[in-house]
């Protein structure tokens, strides 16, 4: 109550009172309550004597005591309380624990425990342009009295301790902060909250960030309700020096993301510092820090449209091929990448094109393949976009393929439903084909895998959330149909069955659908004990643009399964940790192309050889988990330099700065020519970094392959 204080049992079920309310025993006695004063009752319009409670009674117990905080002594108020051994009293009044409210006409309050530590929160005016009913939450930590009294709580400027740490590898609300500077708070329909009134120079705080011992290399955002271009910088522990990261945002995409620089670590606090021009810049949504991100497999090139297959213990990864140059798709031959230990991959090139189906004659629409084995044959099964899905037949997995039929093995003219293909070969030898968007096709194949028998069958029924992408196959005693779902974005769904052509029921998503993605596609292994998932995102594009373009990259993860043969949900790309199966064995010859990272590289295809080229001043590549045994000694590379200056590799372990261990020098040539440097000090299983030297603004040499002896 205000100018009177009340109390009544409430019934269980939380909104009605046992036996009505009464005022509290002792509300008139200054004993109880504080000495008298004049106030007014507005009730009465006229003053009255009243005891020093004012309003806002917080109760709660300690130990056997009972506690009443309340504002007190009129306006502008300070916060009193009093104690009773029973809620029913009788109260005793234990005087002032806060001085009126900093630039308030009141100060209401309430006291909690929380890990321990004791608070009080309040309110007051103490903000830029505060004063009577502009009022502020704020809270000050304090310490009972041995005796169970409050002890009094002045005032601070630099709030209360963290108490914990936050964690900035999980996404972080954008409105969680400790203090800020001209942003201001709302509300998109009613609940998803965000950070709004963002102008140049505004800021957030955030305490205790613990980045822990491994730093971040990459920071993420989505921002709302564009308005003008800025960016968002951020800082360690002040607003000065050089920030940590700096994410530019435009109007091309609401989800951004940037660099961090090396060597973060441990606990900060950090400031999101906002810069632009004079007028309102953006609204963010959330962040989110990445310490390890899983990147796309492969960078040298855009690739999509995952269709892995395992064949004598090796991964065979073939991709649709997105033109670096697309702006929508624009796709032209499949590319094929293999690895032995999921994070080292040999680019193999194209190993099917448009050119091989002679029935077509345009230059686009090389969309999703799947590829499978049968009697030592390879059969690549791809749509043609409004051309229907054709088949190419080898007798090697690295090609070539030759098309057998001259013709689509399907094509319904009437729709432009046939793309996607997916095709499995059954326990009982029976083989099968799905595909479709938006509908679910399947057919029964025959023995030779290049035509079919029977009627194309359309599910008469939908799989919920089912958009494009099937991917058919078996585990355990289950068979699935994982897709890419809804668009757009596009998550990856599933649906299960106990036969092969269904009926099918959903099971909801393997991975949610989310903006970081606009696209998605599975495709599912088991490779070496372990399920894995394949998929694709805009990630590798995001690092130059974030403006929206058909530019894609395949991404992997590991996929667990239930016991009643469902499947967890596998976080976004970026949010998981892929694991090298075995280490890698850099003695025998390896193929230039064979790389777990090499961001700005590309390669080339000259006849049936591929090389390393786009090489720059300062770029590296990187292979993972190099096993050197007891020791290399020598290294060893065929190069062609023909640009006119010497240029260099220097090779580096688990880092780009980390320990060098040789130099190879590479002098202009005519041609590819074998040359070597000794090394030291690389033993063990190290990160193998390669980092190119020589002149700036220019394409230092072509790499065709190395050893280590």
């Amino acid at each position: 109550g205000n100018k009177g204080l009340w109390y009544g049992e409430l019934n269980d079920d939380m909104i009605s009172f046992k036996d009505g309310y009464k005022e509290v025993p002792g509300y008139h006695d200054p004993a109880a309550f504080g000495e008298l004063q004049s106030k007014m009752n507005w009730k009465i319009r006229k003053e009255e004597m009243m005891t020093q409670y004012e309003e806002g009674p917080w109760v709660s117990k300690r130990g056997d005591t009972y506690y009443i905080v309340y504002p007190a002594g009129g306006v502008p108020e300070y916060m009193a309380y009093s104690t009773a051994p029973s809620i029913d009293g009788p109260w005793t009044f234990r005087g002032r624990i806060m001085d009126e409210a900093q630039n308030s006409f009141t100060i209401h309050g309430g006291n909690v425990n929380f890990k321990g530590h004791d608070y009080m929160f309040y309110h007051n005016g103490a903000l830029p342009n505060g004063w009577g009913f502009h009022r502020s939450t704020a809270v000050e930590e304090f310490e009972f009295n041995p005796d169970g009294s409050i002890p009094f709580i002045p005032f601070t400027s630099e709030g209360v301790k963290p108490v914990g740490t936050l964690n900035p590898y999980e996404t972080v609300q954008a409105e969680t902060m400790s203090s800020s500077w001209g942003v201001k708070l709302d509300r998109l329909d009613g609940t998803r909250h965000y950070v709004t009134s963002i102008h140049n120079g505004d800021w957030i705080k955030v305490r205790e960030v613990d980045f822990a011992d491994e730093g971040p290399e990459i920071v993420s955002l989505e921002m709302l309700n564009f308005k003008n271009p800025g960016r968002v910088e951020f800082y360690l522990d002040e607003l000065s020096g050089k920030p940590i990261a700096t994410v530019n945002v435009d109007n091309s995409n609401m989800m951004v993301k940037g660099a961090v620089t090396p060597g973060v670590k441990g606990k900060h606090d950090l400031y999101l510092l906002f810069r632009g021009g004079d007028e309102q810049l953006f609204d963010l949504d959330w962040w989110v820090f990445t310490a390890h991100p899983n990147m796309p497999l492969i960078q040298t090139k855009y690739t999509a449209d995952p269709a892995p297959m395992v064949y004598d213990g090796k991964v065979f990864l073939y991709t649709t091929h997105d033109e670096d140059y697309a702006d929508g798709f624009m796709m032209k031959d499949w590319l094929l990448y293999t690895s032995t230990d999921m994070v080292n991959w040999t680019d193999h090139g194209a190993v099917a094109s448009l050119r091989d189906f002679k029935w077509y004659d345009g230059d686009n629409g090389a969309w999703a393949e799947c590829v499978v084995e049968r009697d030592g044959k390879w059969y690549m099964y791809c749509p043609i976009h409004g051309h229907g899905i054709g088949v190419l037949v080898s007798d090697s997995p690295y090609g070539p393929f030759k098309d057998p039929l001259g013709k689509p093995l399907i094509w319904q003219k009437e729709n432009w439903d046939d793309i996607d293909p997916s095709v499995f070969v059954d326990d009982d030898g029976q083989a099968y084909m799905y595909w479709g968007n938006p509908n679910v096709y399947y057919v029964k194949l025959n023995r030779d895998m290049i035509s079919y028998s029977g009627e194309i069958h359309k599910l008469d029924y939908k799989i919920d959330y089912y958009q494009e992408g099937p991917w058919f196959y078996k585990h355990g005693n289950h068979y699935y149909l994982a897709f890419a779902s809804t668009c757009c974005p596009e998550g990856i769904g599933y649906a299960m069955s106990d036969s092969p052509t269904g009926p099918w029921k959903s099971m909801g998503h393997i991975m949610d659908r989310t903006w970081r993605t606009r696209g998605n596609h599975p495709g599912i292994i088991e490779y070496k004990g372990q399920s894995y998932i394949f998929g694709l995102n805009y990630d590798i594009m995001h690092l130059s643009t974030f403006r929206h373009h058909e530019r894609r990259s395949v991404s992997a993860a590991p996929m667990y399964y239930n016991e009643d043969g469902s499947i967890r949900k596998v976080p976004y790309w970026l949010d998981n940790v892929l694991e090298q199966v075995e280490p890698f064995n850099p003695f025998a010859r390896v193929e230039a192309e064979t790389m777990a990272w090499g961001y700005g590289l590309k390669t080339i295809e000259t006849g049936s050889d591929i090389y390393v080229s786009n090489i720059d001043e300062g770029e590296y590549l990187k292979l993972k988990g190099v096993d050197f045994r007891k020791g290399a000694s020598r290294f060893e590379a065929s190069v062609s330099n023909s640009r006119g200056s010497t240029a260099y590799i220097e090779v580096h372990l688990d880092a780009v700065d980390g320990p060098l261990c040789g130099t190879l020098k590479i002098d202009p040539s005519k041609g590819f020519k074998t040359v070597s440097c000794s090394l030291k000090d690389a033993k063990g299983v190290h990160d193998l970094y390669f980092v190119f030297k020589g002149e700036a603004g220019r394409d230092l040499f072509i790499w065709d392959w190395w050893k280590m002896r």
